[in-house]
């Protein structure tokens, strides 16, 4: 066997073995992403509930003081 031979079947393998870890690394990227977007939708959606909360309590409490300054007059 020559020397090329022999380098370009180590390369070869050297490759292929780089190539496969990528396509499990991708996997992994993949899974690790849609679990981010569901964890970030869960958290946007957390907050919008308190943010939709709270616009809710200071309207309620300027509505209150609304009426009880027209009760007063």
């Amino acid at each position: 066997m020559s020397y090329v031979s022999v380098a370009l079947t180590a390369g070869g393998l050297l490759v292929v073995a780089y190539r496969m870890g990528r396509v499990h690394a991708a996997w992994h990227e993949v899974h690790a992403a849609k679990h981010g977007v569901r964890q970030n939708r869960r958290e946007a959606w957390a907050h919008t509930v308190r943010l939709a909360a709270g616009i809710a309590v200071t309207l309620m409490g300027l509505l209150v003081a609304g009426f009880q300054l027209a009760a007063l007059r």
